[in-house]
């Protein structure tokens, strides 16, 4: 499971640890860092570093010795399941991919990225540290890399890098067609210089995925070093930036550890988004109809009576139902419900929003909708569902039910125009539904009238 990151206090970014040998290095980066706002330990040695790694959001290693760094490394990892970030310039960041760093910091980037940076590492789940030693089991994902690009010799380029590095195909999307992106990606690149703009393609890619509750990780190939723009992209919404020629790469080395890095982030990205999802769903769908269930409606009833706009509630409660399962069997009744749900959401007719409200009663919610029409479309909606019998297997085989509903209409504007709250509309129209019951049946009450009116049942 991601690890939640710890925040500081005193409004700190975060907790970090600086551990490094050199007395002069060490500190000019705590200096670098707590004016960036973060609160900084230091440790000499990574024996110094242990007692500390469980108390921090990062740790930063240097130590310019390779095999030394993957001892380092080694020795972290069972303590903690924070980042751990090498310090190293450029002709050491593949050794540091590795030895199994989760990121590299140049220190001599400028103060903006740093900052951009940091940012971006602490507010993303961490995982086990990737780099060479991780078994790559995000490229056994095919067809979830994109790039999106007018240049033909960046699309070359990386076609063939990618392929080589993952054994995929890329997908190339033209910068007109960046809003015709497939959702099932685990990782988007988009070129600085696109046409239209490589950070304003970013920024609305990251707005509709964010829209879309879709995990796919996005980062930016620059075509040239620009500070101020690799930290505008990673503080919209990148969690990578880099270089748009991958002879700055080291194809077969840098740039395989951070492709696999991205895909990992992407897809566990997605898989968490997927789990919200469906623990949405099955926190506010009713199994057996596959409508909306209370919890569902209650809140799209409040989300109504917000917007200010009147809305109509319809309350419809099959009658009888307790003889239909207690003569032809549960198997049945449910049979029935689902059958009754179904015809509900074609009478209605997108006009409003169906719920299964519990047992053997239904909620409608008509936004915008006043009296007349909604006890119109309670009308329907009654004589619709009487029209034809309904098929269920009973307990001595198939048998043929003749169903028919009582239905409570209440507005949420009382008879002087004035606005109701929605559990008083809730309660107006339940009891309106008990007067059709009790009138009967297979009728339509409107609860806002003195003498609320009844149609008339159909026939027998």
């Amino acid at each position: 499971m991601p690890r939640t990151r710890l925040r500081g206090k005193d409004n700190m970014l975060g907790r970090l640890l600086v551990v490094d040998g050199d007395v002069t290095s060490r500190f000019a980066m705590k200096a670098r860092l707590s004016a960036a706002n973060h609160q900084v330990l230091t440790a000499n040695d990574t024996a110094e570093a242990l007692a500390h790694c469980s108390q921090v959001d990062a740790v930063l290693l240097r130590n310019p010795n390779a095999v030394q760094l993957a001892k380092d490394i080694a020795q972290i990892r069972p303590r903690t399941s924070v980042p751990v970030i090498a310090i190293c310039d450029g002709s050491q960041r593949s050794a540091a991919f590795r030895a199994g760093v989760d990121h590299v910091l140049d220190p001599a980037c400028a103060d903006p990225v740093l900052r951009a940076r940091l940012r971006s590492w602490l507010t993303q789940p961490v995982d086990a540290g990737p780099g060479f030693a991780d078994p790559g089991a995000a490229f056994d994902h095919p067809d979830q890399i994109a790039l999106v690009t007018d240049e033909a010799a960046i699309s070359s380029e990386w076609r063939q890098a990618i392929a080589e590095a993952a054994g995929r195909r890329l997908h190339i999307v033209p910068p007109h067609a960046v809003g015709r992106i497939a959702a099932n990606l685990a990782v988007v690149l988009i070129d600085s210089g696109a046409a239209g703009g490589g950070l304003q393609h970013l920024a609305d890619l990251r707005a509709r995925l964010a829209a879309d509750g879709r995990g796919t990780a996005l980062a930016l190939l620059q075509r040239k070093t620009s500070p101020n723009e690799e930290a505008q992209a990673l503080d919209i919404g990148a969690i990578d930036v880099l270089p748009a020629r991958l002879s700055e790469l080291e194809r077969r080395g840098e740039l395989t550890a951070r492709l696999n890095w991205l895909l990992r982030r992407g897809i566990d990205a997605e898989r968490r988004q997927s789990d919200a999802r469906l623990a949405h769903r099955l926190a506010t769908v009713d199994p057996l109809t596959g409508l909306g269930n209370r919890r569902r409606i209650s809140a799209e009833i409040s989300a109504a009576a917000r917007s200010g706009n009147g809305y109509s509630l319809l309350m419809i409660d099959i009658d009888r139902f307790k003889a239909i399962n207690d003569t032809h069997g549960h198997a049945a009744g449910d049979m029935v419900l689902g059958n009754v749900a179904a015809r509900l959401s074609e009478l209605i007719d997108g006009q409003g929003q169906v719920a299964r409200y519990g047992g053997e009663e239904f909620l409608v919610l008509l936004p915008h909708t006043d009296e007349t029409l909604a006890v119109s479309l309670a009308e329907r909606i009654r004589h619709g569902l009487s029209a034809e019998p309904v098929k269920a297997q009973g307990l001595t085989g198939l048998v043929e039910l003749q169903v028919s509903v009582s239905i409570g209409v209440a507005v949420s504007e009382n008879r002087y125009g004035a606005r109701q709250p929605p559990d008083q509309v809730l309660r107006l129209a339940d009891a309106a539904l008990l007067a059709a019951k009790g009138a009967g049946r297979n009728l339509v009450m409107l609860s806002r009238e003195p003498h609320a009116a009844c149609s008339c049942p159909l026939p027998q």
